[in-house]
């Protein structure tokens, strides 16, 4: 599920970024601004604050994972700014970014984004067949024969089906392989 990029959702990242840093960029001021060309910004100024663009964080069909890497790489900008007193895209901003988990690139990539949105797209779509799995289904793996399914864990493309099968083995299997490689029998 996709999380709703408001200012306590990117407090909680920076929380989480806290407490690997043993920094307070949590406790900074956080704007907001219909920015279409800075999607974040650190601003040094006093005590320091955070801005970002609701353009993207409030687009429904913007990457989580490009949610994140913007807000980890302003931490970096606020990290090196108060380990090193330094600015910029230079050497010691990397190594904050590597730190933190940011992608220690400058621009904003659209491709990069496009590429994540048509996984999150495929990922849907697979989640939707994984949906017509239910327990009790009886299934056919090419190698261990027929089986039923005992229990499914987890949500979306990442559930877990739990198989019994006519052998007496038991075997745990992503639901969305099963899907892929297994005939469902009816």
């Amino acid at each position: 599920m996709r999380p709703e990029w408001n200012e306590a959702a990117i407090r909680r990242e920076l929380a989480r970024l806290d407490a690997r840093t043993g920094l307070h960029g949590a406790q900074l001021p956080i704007s907001f601004s219909r920015a279409k060309t800075i999607l974040g910004q650190f601003s040094a100024e006093g005590e320091g604050s955070f801005r970002f663009s609701t353009v993207y964080f409030h687009d429904p069909t913007w990457p989580v994972e490009e949610a994140l890497n913007v807000i980890r790489h302003e931490y970096a900008h606020y990290m090196e700014h108060v380990l090193y007193g330094k600015g910029g895209h230079g050497s010691t901003w990397k190594k904050c970014c590597s730190a933190v988990g940011a992608v220690p690139q400058r621009c904003y990539s659209s491709r990069v984004a496009r590429l994540l949105q048509g996984k999150h797209e495929q990922e849907r779509a697979l989640s939707g067949q994984c949906d017509s799995y239910r327990v009790g289904d009886r299934i056919e793996h090419p190698r261990f024969g027929a089986g039923r399914i005992e229990a499914i864990q987890g949500e979306s493309v990442h559930r877990l089906a739990v198989l019994s099968f006519d052998t007496g083995e038991k075997k745990t299997l992503g639901l969305a392989w099963l899907h892929q490689n297994c005939r469902k029998c009816l």
